[in-house]
């Protein structure tokens, strides 16, 4: 029974192992770097310059009418700044040109340019496309030239509000989009409205595009996120590639999000419609298409659109159901307990490092009696080793008389052979719980702790100029603290009551050496965690090792 316990403990490490260094990688292959360069260097000129013919949005008819606007007007760039974002709107096509956060930046480095959410491939579509169904075709206003008369620069803080009204007349219809801004905050309105001969226009719908290039961060990789009629879709690159079917009914939200950030619509009126996703090699596409009612011959639709961090709180303060955007696998009740509880524990410490070191004792301190009463048990357990050697010499013929005997000493010593077990397997959801907590904290992004740990989301590696950059490291240098969580496994491993078998003892003393393996290219506040616990274990083990010197020997 032992044995089979220990495969299980080996093989769900093994299972963590694979899911993170084989599923995702196969899944997410990380992509070339010069084509993440290239897709974030825009430069202003390109910007306000005309945009190269756009491609078509996705599942949309052939038959498309021409985009071409009666207006000749110059191209304007509208920027705006609130307390949250600094953003660029073109009149060309009514688009968003860029959108930096202000309290996000693109590395850990101090001096890092400000976070982009606003991303393109060459010759790719910019976001908050409007699209229209005619009934002679559909209507794309990527190479429309709008006209607006909001000024060129737009500043609001705290409560102030701003519009920038985007107007043109294209084959006989006329196109309005209303953005409204507020100073604070991540939330924006978009309103669109199409006017034309009545029965002409049939639908409306708006549109995000983005590449899927792989960020530099820890499995952060771009997808569509969608939650329609209360079920969450989210279609990555592989998926797009084969094809996905439109989603139809009430949609909540519908956009793009990585790991850290998301960029979606939130339909306001009318809330049905399809999303329709498409992927055309270099960028994918997601489009709303809302079931608008037409009244005297316009039909119009109105929408949030949410472009800013994956921050549960600000999250749920605009939608509660767009928390539901940070996926935290199928130990999501307890990743939003522990990420609650570490939020918690910064209004005491405000580093999230000390905070990190806090949830570890709270947890360990929450899980003290199960710990202590599994401990306790693996050493009667080991007291009894001797007596069970002897058992099994003495009936090793008669394996019927040694199971009764063996279980009529456990009953007399009050020991369960599987009460040290149990409880190591029962902490494998707690293991993977503060794994999607600490991984989808985006807290935690660029979160310095101490000395060379600038970023708790990222590997830790400390760098030293004469060593290179070696396989499965993260750069060149030493992981210290993935050294130091490795050492402490293994003393606490030592200190651990052993099993009798020996091949089974040399197995256990192999963990402290697969974790170190594993741990090398997980997230630096992962590391913290498992380190802060081992050191709590060794102290308790220490304690309890203690207190067994002093018990009698078991009756035998």
């Amino acid at each position: 029974m032992d044995t089979r316990l220990l495969i299980a403990v080996i093989l769900s490490l093994a299972a963590v192992f694979a899911y993170q260094e084989l599923v995702l990688k196969r899944l997410y292959p990380p992509k070339e770097q010069t084509a993440q360069t290239e897709t974030k260097s825009v430069s202003p000129e390109a910007e306000a310059s005309p945009a190269p013919a756009a491609l078509p949005p996705p599942a949309m008819p052939s038959t498309a009418l021409a985009p071409a606007s009666t207006d000749h007007a110059p191209v304007r760039v509208i920027e705006v700044e609130t307390e949250a974002f600094a953003a660029k709107f073109t009149t060309h096509g009514g688009r968003l040109l860029s959108l930096k956060l202000k309290k996000f930046r693109e590395t850990a480095q101090p001096d890092s340019p400000l976070l982009e959410l606003v991303t393109r491939a060459p010759g790719g579509r910019w976001p908050l496309g409007l699209v229209a169904q005619t009934r002679h075709g559909t209507l794309d206003d990527a190479n429309v030239n709008y006209q607006t008369d909001a000024p060129d620069r737009i500043s609001l803080h705290d409560l102030e509000k701003g519009r920038i009204t985007f107007t043109a007349s294209v084959s006989g219809l006329k196109l309005v989009k209303t953005v409204d801004l507020s100073g604070s905050g991540y939330v924006f309105n978009l309103d669109a409205a199409v006017t034309g001969a009545p029965g002409e226009v049939r639908a409306v719908g708006l549109d995000m595009s983005q590449p899927l290039n792989a960020h530099a961060g820890y499995y952060d990789i771009p997808e569509i996120q969608a939650l329609v009629n209360h079920k969450t879709a989210v279609d990555a690159e592989k998926a797009l590639r084969k094809g996905v079917q439109p989603l139809k009914g009430e949609i909540t939200y519908a956009g793009f999000g990585d790991r850290y950030f998301l960029s979606v619509f939130l339909p306001v009126s009318p809330r049905q419609g399809t999303v329709e996703m498409n992927y055309n090699g270099s960028e994918a596409t997601a489009a709303v298409m809302l079931a608008a009612r037409p009244v005297d011959g316009t039909m119009r639709v109105s929408t949030q659109v949410y472009m800013g961090p994956k921050n549960l709180t600000t999250l749920e303060e605009v939608n509660p159901a767009l928390s539901r955007a940070i996926d935290f696998g199928w130990t999501g009740i307890l990743a939003l307990a522990f990420l609650r509880a570490l939020k918690l524990f910064h209004y005491i410490a405000p580093n999230w490092g000390v905070d990190i070191i806090l949830l570890t004792v709270a947890i360990r301190v929450a899980f003290l009696p199960m710990s202590i009463k599994s401990q306790r048990s693996m050493m009667r357990l080991q007291r009894l080793q001797p007596q069970v050697e002897r058992m099994r010499e003495k009936f090793k013929d008669d394996r019927d008389r040694l199971n009764r005997e063996m279980v009529d000493l456990y009953k007399r010593n009050h020991v369960n052979p599987l009460g040290g077990c149990l409880p190591m397997l029962l902490q494998l959801p707690i293991f993977i719980g503060l794994y999607e907590a600490l991984l989808n904290a985006v807290e935690l992004r660029h979160a310095p702790f101490v000395g060379w740990i600038t970023d708790l989301s990222a590997p830790e590696c400390l760098r030293v100029p004469f060593i290179p950059k070696l396989p499965f490291l993260p750069c060149g240098g030493i992981p210290v603290l993935v050294l130091l969580m490795g050492i402490s496994t293994y003393f606490q491993q030592k200190m651990t009551p052993q099993p009798p078998d020996p091949s089974q003892r040399q197995m256990m003393m192999l963990m402290p050496l697969v974790f170190t393996i594993m741990f090398l290219n997980f997230p630096a506040g992962l590391t913290l965690y498992y380190f802060c616990s081992n050191a709590l274990g060794i102290a308790q083990q220490y304690v309890l090792n203690r207190e067994f010197k002093q018990l009698s020997p078991a009756n035998a």
